[in-house]
């Protein structure tokens, strides 16, 4: 009992996974299709009958109306009973033949399927995968530290561009003050002070030798002189 359960279930599932491969080739259910079909040629039939039923009406006054529609609804009744017929062995054949996906068939997107990989190689695919996602965070963090990088060379660049703005303004004022080689005159006016800084330690060292003392002052001055 539970066997022949297990069939059952197991065929009705590929049944219906034959109208789901259906349903994505066609567009739609094959049934549904049959359907509308039937509905629309019954439809078209109560069409046809009412209209001759109104017909006869007009045509022939001295019968009875209730004989006439009691005559059509017998023509339908008889005309449904050999169209059902018909059309039962028309849906079979559109099911089985002509809305049936073979099993041997595969659908353009679905061919992807084709290619199964064996769990080695699924195995291969994971690591590779990891690499990449590897190779992914290495590349964020060196662009997070490049972009950092490229925000500190700015900080830089504005920090060049004052001190050439200051340059300029000190070249300025240098060419006002007719110092036109502003490197030779610092290395200059730094020698003499040098000199001067010397000449101030050796009065402080002979601060008791009063005719030493007058004599470097004496020549303080005259160097004062030239600095000036």
């Amino acid at each position: 009992m539970a066997a022949s359960s297990t069939a059952e279930v197991a065929g009705d599932m590929g049944e219906f996974q034959a109208v789901e491969y259906a349903v994505q080739h066609f567009g739609f259910t094959p049934q549904s299709f049959t359907d509308g079909v039937f509905n629309v040629m019954v439809d078209n039939l109560h069409d046809t009958m009412n209209a001759a039923e109104q017909y006869l009406m007009s045509r022939y006054r001295d019968v009875p109306k209730e004989e006439v529609k009691a005559g059509t609804q017998q023509i339908i009744l008889k005309f449904l009973q050999a169209f059902q017929k018909a059309f039962d062995k028309l849906e079979s054949y559109l099911l089985s033949n002509l809305f049936q996906v073979p099993d041997n068939v595969l659908l353009p997107e679905d061919k992807v399927q084709m290619e199964q990989y064996t769990p080695e190689e699924e195995a291969q695919l994971d690591d590779e995968l990891d690499v990449l996602r590897k190779k992914i965070r290495n590349a964020v963090y060196v662009n997070t530290c490049l972009k950092q990088e490229l925000e500190d060379l700015g900080k830089v660049q504005q920090q060049m561009e004052r001190l050439l703005m200051q340059v300029a303004e000190i070249e300025r004022t240098c060419s006002d003050a007719h110092v036109h080689e502003l490197k030779e005159a610092i290395v200059f006016r730094s020698s003499k002070v040098t000199a001067l800084i010397d000449v101030v330690m050796s009065v402080m060292a002979h601060g008791g030798d009063t005719e030493h003392t007058q004599d470097q002052l004496t020549d303080l001055e005259k160097k004062m002189s030239r600095f000036s």
